[in-house]
């Protein structure tokens, strides 16, 4: 014990006393006791000594030295600390001054990568100026086939019409930019071209907004252009949205995707436009000015996510307003070229008298018909796509008939009048159908006071070329009208220059408009009568019976003739084949027959030299028959009377006019002297029973129920009787006069 303890106390003293040995005994000796040493991982390190504290020889490092783990020191410790400047100055490397230097490289590499933007933005924008203006990309890349249909709808509140098409549509951006070469060129052109293609998948569509379009008539000048009002006014569209595609070499067909235009249009002046487009088919050329009220597209779709959804959820819509354009070109031919008379085959008509639709007190001539309507369309096989159409309401038609021009016709005068309004059923022509069934009803337009009035007396036969030209000038237009129309029908001649372009034939039937009409109590004295010209009169009353087609047989018992005048060549026997018309050697021409004998034949020859194209009836006919003799022509109309007899079990219905005459003059023909005296004698010396027949124009005046008055000219007649010996006056007077006695 006491040897340790002074032991101890004698190291203390020693290391007070000697501090230069202690310290050269601390630059030698380990830091750490020998036992520690052995038993700790820790690698033996020693001290170097200087002015400053201890630090480790073998680092640069500001830390601490391990505590010493001795028995003898346990609660004593040796922090070492390096004040070298070098070693000082490398070890202040903080968070701010890292944050500097990466903020200060981020933001030279921001203005490098602005500086490259803003030179390939500039290429890019002067490689597109070459390459067209916007309008241009706009028709590059439209693309769109069909239209696969077009529908003709009514709108809903009754007024204008809604076309609906059927098509497909898409926006190819690469055509539009005419990039179709970027994916064969560099690694540059590549990336755009990559670029584009993310871009477009991002956005996805394009949405276009059309706001109200009118269409104006641009043929004239501007002033009286700007000033009219619109030929066709498209108040809204329906939103469009189209995709976008960017074609690559391997996926090179753009993407399209159906849809369904709906266009309602409204009709601002119809008459203005029916003037426009009658004035465009005859010229084949058309001049419009299109305004546009506003123009509205949205790129992309609005709802998409990430950085991108974000971007194109900011772009902005791009709105166009106040655009206008003139439209100009050639109208197309027609797909074709179908005489418009071959595509409609009537099938089937009717007439009939019902109550009018605007004055239920009042009756109308209504008429109906069905047709067989040829598909325009039909023959347009690869120069029009396919398409299915129809008109799904009533189409309004108004036929009229042409006027036959005046002599001394006035400039600006009407060349036709209203007969009919009618309308179209709705029908429907199904993709590649080549006809379609056409039901029209309507009815007459009224005379009213078109027609003269009831106390005057009927245009009479014309007589001359002076007298010809007054009976046109006192007609009412609608008498005149279908004066021609029926004339033309009855004897057999088409009537094809209709306002709407439909060929009526004419019937090739014998005309029958007055069937078995006869002459009753026929009596035939010398003249000296009214007319101081003729040779003989004539007494007795002509009856026969109205004849309708049996689509019109509903309207017999609303017809009641008012006054008739003939004028027609009597004939010994029967008719020829055509009373118009004649072969044998021995017949006479008109003219002939008016330069022998103009005091007693007046005939005319404008009616004579008629050809089939002629509104005239070719009356008298020319040459004469050889077996007409007289022809009869009353100074004044005939009163007629209508006799309706009701149809029972025995017989049909039957309607008969009949009307008398008193000393009609009879004009014995130039050269037919023979002929008369056959006649005549086969009355006297023959029998009671001579037959005669003859055949002319009448005019007559009719009053038809829901119609009204209206005249009739040149209306062929024909008609057979018998003669008795009592029915010449004074025999033997007759017999001088033609030479039998």
């Amino acid at each position: 014990m006491g040897d340790s303890a002074s032991t101890t106390s004698g190291k203390g003293k020693s290391r007070a006393s000697d501090p230069f040995e202690r310290s050269n005994d601390l630059e030698s000796a380990p830091l750490l006791h020998s036992g520690s040493s052995s038993t700790s991982g820790k690698r033996k390190q020693r001290l170097r000594h200087g002015r400053g504290p201890l630090v480790r020889e073998d680092s640069d490092a500001d830390e601490a030295l391990p505590s010493n783990e001795s028995d003898e020191e346990e609660d004593g410790t040796v922090r070492l600390v390096s004040v070298h400047p070098a070693q000082h100055a490398r070890a202040r490397w903080t968070f701010s001054s890292i944050a500097c230097l990466l903020f200060g490289l981020i933001f030279c590499l921001s203005l490098l990568a602005l500086a490259v933007l803003h030179i390939w933005v500039g290429r890019l924008v002067s490689e597109q100026a070459r390459h067209g203006t916007t309008e241009e990309m706009a028709q590059r890349g439209m693309v769109w086939a069909g239209p696969s249909a077009v529908r003709v709808q009514a709108s809903e509140g009754g007024e204008g019409l809604v076309v609906e098409v059927d098509g497909m549509a898409g926006i190819d951006v690469r055509k539009a930019l005419d990039w179709e070469e970027k994916d064969q060129g560099g690694w540059v052109r590549r990336m755009e071209g990559r670029i584009a293609r993310w871009g477009v998948k991002k956005a996805k569509s394009v949405t276009v907004d059309v706001g109200e379009v009118a269409i104006y008539d641009a043929s004239g000048d501007a002033d009286s252009a700007s000033s009219s009002d619109p030929l066709v006014l498209v108040n809204s569209l329906d939103s469009l949205r189209l995709p976008l595609s960017y074609p690559t070499l391997s996926k090179p067909l753009p993407t399209m995707q159906p849809f369904t235009l709906h266009i309602p249009l409204s009709f601002p002046s119809p008459r203005h436009l029916a003037d426009f487009a009658k004035s465009v088919y005859r010229s084949k050329d058309y001049r419009v000015r299109a305004e546009i009220r506003e123009v509205v597209a949205q790129v992309g779709e609005g709802r998409g996510k990430g950085p991108a959804g974000w971007v194109m959820r900011r772009i902005k819509k791009t709105k166009v307003t106040d655009l206008a354009r003139v439209v100009e070109g050639k109208v197309p031919d027609m797909p074709t070229d179908t005489d418009p008379a071959e595509m409609v085959n009537l099938t089937s008509y009717g007439v009939y008298e019902t109550t009018s639709p605007a004055h239920p007190n009042e009756t109308v001539i209504a008429l109906s018909a069905s047709a067989i309507f040829q598909n325009p369309l039909a023959d347009a096989q690869g120069r029009l796509p396919v398409v299915a159409w129809g008109v799904p309401f009533r189409l309004p038609i108004s036929v009229h008939l042409p006027l036959p021009p005046l002599p001394q016709q006035k400039p600006g005068a009407p060349t036709e009048i209203a007969l009919a309004k009618i309308s179209s059923l709705p029908f429907f022509f199904p993709a590649e159908s080549d006809s379609a069934k056409l039901d029209i009803s309507g009815h007459l337009v009224p005379a009213g006071n078109l027609t003269l009035p009831a106390t005057r007396p009927p245009t009479p036969p014309p007589k001359d070329g002076a007298f010809s030209t007054l009976n046109s000038n006192d007609q009412p237009p609608l008498s005149r009208a279908l004066s021609r129309f029926v004339a033309r029908y009855l004897s057999g001649r088409p009537n094809d220059d209709q306002t709407f372009h439909v060929e009526v034939p004419g019937t090739n039937e014998t005309p029958d408009f007055f069937k078995n009409l006869r002459m009753e109590d026929m009596k035939i004295r010398l003249g000296g009568g009214d007319d101081s010209n003729a040779d003989l009169l004539a007494t007795g009353k002509v009856v026969g019976e109205v004849v309708l087609p049996d689509a019109a047989k509903k309207l017999a018992k609303g017809i009641d003739a008012k006054v008739i005048w003939p004028d027609v060549l009597v004939y010994d026997g029967e008719l020829p084949p055509h009373p118009y018309s004649a072969d044998e050697e021995d017949a006479l021409s008109v003219d002939e027959l008016a330069s022998t004998a103009a005091d007693q034949l007046p005939l005319f020859a404008s009616s004579a030299a008629s050809t089939d194209d002629s509104d005239s009836t070719a009356y008298p006919p020319s040459p004469v028959p050889r077996n007409a003799f007289a022809r009869m022509r009353p100074a004044q109309p005939m009163q007629a009377k209508t006799i309706h007899i009701p149809g029972n079990s025995t017989h049909n219905a039957t309607t008969l006019v009949e009307a008398a005459f008193v000393d009609a003059p009879l004009y014995l023909l130039p050269g037919r002297g023979d002929v008369l005296r056959r006649f005549v004698g086969k009355i006297i010396f023959g029998g009671n029973h001579v037959k005669a027949s003859m055949a002319g124009i009448t005019s007559v005046r009719i009053g038809l129920s829901g119609f009204g008055e209206v005249e009739l000219v040149e209306i062929p007649i024909e008609a057979s009787f018998m003669v008795g010996r009592g029915g010449i006056e004074n025999p033997p007077s007759v017999a001088r006069l033609v030479g039998l006695d």
